[in-house]
């Protein structure tokens, strides 16, 4: 994918953004459901629907890479895709941020995905409306982690019960904040319920 890269305030073209290394935490996301805004060159709605497409990784050098595209299409002339071909911005180009976390904010992270609760989360699928699609890969030991979630909903009664998967969500969210230097966590992760203790829900 041809990117922008955005470091130190200077702006680089090249065919790979990403350091030779291996990530320990990867997380894509797709937002498609922003309100519509007016469009005269679109019919037969006069509307368009911005698309955005972002991931973020955190590699074992302890550097961060968050890419983010945007892509807006005329409403109803993009569908779904099958979920595992929704995370590349067709024809887009990405911005892409780099940072790198401390030596003990990258071990507070592993601790973090080495908890049983996260090590313990299974895909979601909502049918319902939701606040994004996500697709998350954590590197463990004995192969990858993966987890794929549609139509992430916070108030859904399952992660009312065990908020791990929204607290994942929300930690690479926040990463991509820091690298980017830019905008806030939303809403429903600054009020996540508390992680559950060892023990089980409380």
């Amino acid at each position: 994918m041809l990117s922008l890269l955005v470091a130190g305030g200077a702006f680089f073209w090249g065919a790979d953004s990403f350091p030779q290394a291996r990530p320990l935490f990867t997380q894509h996301e797709r937002q498609s459901h922003a309100a519509a805004r007016p469009n005269s060159l679109c019919r037969p709605e006069p509307y368009e629907t911005p698309i955005t497409y972002s991931e973020v990784s955190v590699f074992d050098t302890r550097e961060v890479v968050y890419q983010m595209s945007t892509v807006v299409p005329c409403l109803g002339q993009v569908g779904d895709p099958p979920f595992a071909l929704r995370w590349e911005a067709p024809g887009a180009t990405a911005v892409v941020y780099r940072s790198r976390l401390s030596t003990p904010e990258y071990e507070q992270l592993k601790i973090f995905l080495d908890r049983a609760g996260v090590r313990a989360i299974q895909s979601f699928m909502n049918a319902g409306r939701g606040v994004g699609d996500f697709k998350v890969a954590i590197a463990r030991p004995t192969g990858t982690q993966n987890i794929e979630v549609a139509s992430l909903s916070p108030d859904h009664f399952q992660l009312v019960a065990d908020p791990s998967l929204i607290h994942v969500v929300c930690k690479a969210k926040e990463m991509a904040r820091i690298a980017s230097r830019s905008g806030e966590l939303p809403e429903w992760c600054r009020n996540a319920r508390p992680l559950n203790p060892a023990g089980g829900a409380k």
